[in-house]
């Protein structure tokens, strides 16, 4: 709790009950990623006049604070997360929405290159990569190997 309050006051910014609802949230799932719903959802309901324009404002602040970060992983779809202090890209499952990050200082040093390389100083990139997740992909060929196995039994004489 002494982080949260310690983050907000570095930030120059008053403890108001949504923000460090918000802020403990982002301190208690530091990997995970989340909607600003999810984030409403996951406040504990006792906390004062916290709805879902406050936890908004409160992210907005946070975000700009830089104490939480963001990212467009399609279809207008925003998650923020906590900031970790390190520029990282994601994956996203096309099937269940899981998003992974993708910590590789190679790929930044790329980033870096190729706006050198035009003349940009480079300051961030959002790289977002879509595909299939282990567990969807095993749920899928379990699928397909079943229904292979259904189709193949029904055209024996």
């Amino acid at each position: 709790m002494r982080a949260i309050y310690a983050d907000l006051k570095r930030a120059r910014m008053r403890p108001t009950s949504s923000r460090v609802a918000v802020l403990r949230l982002f301190h208690e799932f530091p990997n995970e990623h989340m909607t600003a719903d999810q984030v409403f959802r996951r406040v504990p309901p006792e906390t004062e006049q916290c709805s879902l324009a406050s936890v908004y404002r409160a992210l907005s602040q946070l975000l700009e604070a830089g104490l939480i970060t963001n990212a467009w992983i399609g279809e207008q779809r925003v998650v923020y997360e906590l900031n970790r202090g390190t520029r990282h890209s994601h994956l996203v499952c096309n099937d269940c929405g899981e998003v992974a990050d993708i910590d590789d200082t190679e790929l930044e040093s790329q980033h870096e290159t190729i706006a050198g390389a035009r003349g940009f100083r480079y300051t961030s990139a959002s790289l977002v990569i879509f595909g299939r997740c282990a567990h969807c992909e095993a749920t899928l060929e379990s699928r397909v190997r079943r229904t292979g196995a259904m189709h193949g039994l029904s055209r024996r004489p």
